[in-house]
C-alpha cells in the first residue's frame, strides 16, 4: 500500500485515511498544518498509488495496523473520512490498543434510500463513462468545493481512473457494511465522531450511533458544513483535530453535540 510519510519524525503520529474514490492527496491542507506532528498518508487499496485491490474494511484496517505496527514508535492519531472514516471504525474493533485518539468522520452506519436506488450497474457504468469528460469533472470538483487547483485536478485524475466495477465494488464495502462491529463497547480509545450539520439525517443519525456504541467518545456536528468538511473548512477542521488530540477541548459555536 502506497504511503506518504511527512512531518517531524520523531514526534507523535496522525494517520490520514481518505475517502472513496479519492486518496492521500486530499489532506493537504492537514499535512501543511500539522507539520509538528509524525503525519502518515495512505492510499487505501484500490485508490490513488495503491495498487492492490479494494477488497474489504477489515483488509484496510489490517493493512493501516500494519503500518502503524511498522512506521509509529507508540500508540497513535487516526483521521479518517467517509471510507477512511469506516476503516478507523473497523481498526479500533480489531487493534484499539495501536490507537490513542480517533476522529471519525462522516461515517454512514445507517441505510440511505438513494444509496440503495443508485446500486444499479446501468448508474455505475454512466457515472463511469461521465468520468471520462473534464467539463463534467470541473462541474463536480466546484460541487465538491474543493479549495484550489491541486485539490481540482487531482480528484480529475483519480476520478478519471474509476471503472463500473471499481464504483460497484466501493459501494458493496462502504454501503453495504452498515452494521458497527461487535466490540466497540469496549475500546478505550478517546473518539470524536463528526458530520457536517448538512448532511443526510441517516450520516447525523450515524454519528449518535457512534457515540453511543463508544464509551469513551463524544458526537458533534459542524453547522452549515457538509460531506466536504475536511477540505472545505480546514481552518475549523483543522482546529478540531488538533484539540481533540491535544486536550479534548472543542471550543467553537460552529460545533454541537448529539
Amino acid at each position: 500500500m502506497y504511503l506518504e510519510e511527512v512531518g517531524t519524525k520523531n514526534a507523535q503520529t496522525i494517520i490520514f485515511l481518505h475517502g472513496a474514490g479519492m486518496s492521500g492527496w486530499v489532506w493537504q491542507k492537514q499535512i501543511e498544518y500539522f507539520k509538528d506532528y509524525h503525519c502518515l498518508i495512505p492510499d487505501l487499496p484500490g485508490h490513488g498509488k495503491s495498487h492492490e485491490p479494494l477488497l474489504s474494511l477489515r483488509d484496510c484496517a489490517e493493512k493501516v495496523a500494519e503500518i502503524i505496527e511498522t512506521r509509529a514508535d507508540k500508540k497513535v492519531n487516526v483521521v479518517g473520512h467517509s471510507l477512511g472514516a469506516k476503516v478507523v471504525i473497523e481498526l479500533l474493533s480489531i487493534k484499539p490498543e495501536l490507537v490513542d485518539h480517533a476522529i471519525i468522520v462522516s461515517a454512514l452506519c445507517r441505510p440511505m434510500k438513494i444509496m440503495s436506488w443508485s446500486n444499479r450497474l446501468w448508474v455505475y457504468k454512466l457515472s463511469s463513462w461521465l468520468c471520462q469528460y473534464k467539463k463534467v469533472l470541473q462541474l463536480l470538483s466546484k460541487l465538491y468545493q474543493f479549495p484550489d487547483q491541486f485539490y481540482q485536478q487531482n480528484f480529475i485524475k483519480d476520478a478519471r481512473r474509476l471503472t463500473a466495477g471499481d464504483l460497484q465494488n466501493i459501494y458493496d464495502i462502504v454501503y453495504q457494511n452498515l452494521k458497527l462491529p461487535q466490540g466497540l463497547p469496549n475500546v478505550k480509545t478517546s473518539v470524536l465522531a463528526m458530520a457536517g450539520a448538512k448532511e443526510p439525517m441517516a450520516m447525523r443519525q450515524s454519528v449518535k450511533d457512534l457515540a453511543v456504541a463508544l464509551p469513551n467518545s463524544k458526537g458533534i456536528l459542524v453547522r452549515g458544513a457538509k460531506h466536504t468538511l475536511p477540505w472545505a473548512e480546514i481552518e475549523l477542521f483543522n482546529k478540531i483535530i488538533r484539540s481533540w488530540i491535544e486536550d479534548g477541548h472543542l471550543e467553537s459555536d460552529l460545533v454541537y453535540e448529539v
